[in-house]
């Protein structure tokens, strides 16, 4: 197996291993275990900053994957997906960073659980990052499917 192939697999498993980790965090805040739910979303958090280490270093080291279909799948099928992707995957990281950091915050000052004063937001944010994540994954897969699987370049 090359390096970048290993590359690959370790920003895909960094990234899962981070939405399973987060998925666990939202189920223990809708079972109201506060403690199990600010201690998952800070290792979500932090395997989600590894995560962009890793991709931004393979993105540095190997640079972008080619698509390996005719210029009409790649503006029909996969620019398409690679925009929802990023525009997901943007939006995952911009909110998921203010959610941890509003959630910490609180929790620093005393609140306890999204259904104190001051949580309603940072609640309302944890929902809509739960559809967000996931389809940044299912996206992500997409992509990786495209890349390498279904339109490879031989």
């Amino acid at each position: 197996m090359d390096l970048k192939t290993l590359a690959w697999y370790g920003v895909l498993s960094s990234i899962t291993a981070a939405y399973l980790v987060a998925m666990a965090g939202a189920r223990s805040a809708r079972h109201h275990e506060v403690s199990a739910h600010a201690r998952l979303m800070v290792r979500a958090g932090t395997i989600v900053g590894i995560w962009l280490v890793a991709y931004v270093t393979k993105q540095v080291l190997f640079g972008r994957d080619q698509f390996g279909g005719t210029a009409e799948q790649y503006w029909r099928i996969y620019v398409p997906i690679l925009l929802i992707h990023t525009s997901l995957a943007a939006t995952t990281i911009g909110l998921g960073g203010y959610n941890l950091y509003q959630g910490l915050t609180r929790l620093r000052y005393g609140s306890l659980g999204a259904m104190s004063s001051g949580m309603t937001l940072h609640r309302r944010l944890g929902k809509l990052l739960v559809w967000t994540f996931s389809g940044t994954m299912a996206t992500a897969y997409l992509v990786y499917l495209l890349l390498f699987v279904w339109y490879s370049v031989a």
